[in-house]
């Protein structure tokens, strides 16, 4: 019992950006992501951004409404091993992989998961030059 208290405690469940802080703004062009609004019946509409380049990546970008709700996400996101990432000082989105072509990546150490690491890094840089125009249409 008292080893849980002390994980519930502890300030990387409490504070996860403390663990994984977000990125700087880069440039990255238009033409490198094609965005979808999917809609899923019973859990609602999301979106959804393809890499056109190779390896061919698959984000999810998830819309937090509120700063705990973002903490929420992304601690999930770190206790589960699932690669995402964010803007440094903008809480309004985080992107979480939700799927890439192995077949595409090259088969050795460590380009492996620099490949995806890149595309990651590259979809949070679309999504905040480019995603919030997306909302307001």
């Amino acid at each position: 019992m008292m080893e849980i208290r002390k994980i519930e405690k502890s300030d990387l469940v409490l504070f996860p950006r403390l663990q994984k802080p977000g990125l700087k703004p880069k440039h990255v062009a238009f033409e490198s992501f094609k965005a979808e609004l999917k809609h899923i019946e019973g859990h609602g509409s999301y979106w959804l951004l393809y890499q056109q380049d190779k390896p061919h990546l698959v984000v999810h970008v998830q819309l937090p409404k509120s700063e705990a709700e973002f903490d929420n996400i992304l601690g999930w996101c770190l206790g589960q091993n699932k690669w995402c990432d964010y803007i440094e000082a903008d809480l309004s989105f985080i992107c979480v992989i939700a799927g890439y072509n192995a077949e595409e990546l090259t088969p050795k150490y460590p380009d492996f998961f620099k490949e995806r690491v890149y595309a990651l890094y590259d979809s949070v840089y679309w999504w905040y030059k480019y995603g919030k125009a997306l909302l307001k249409q």
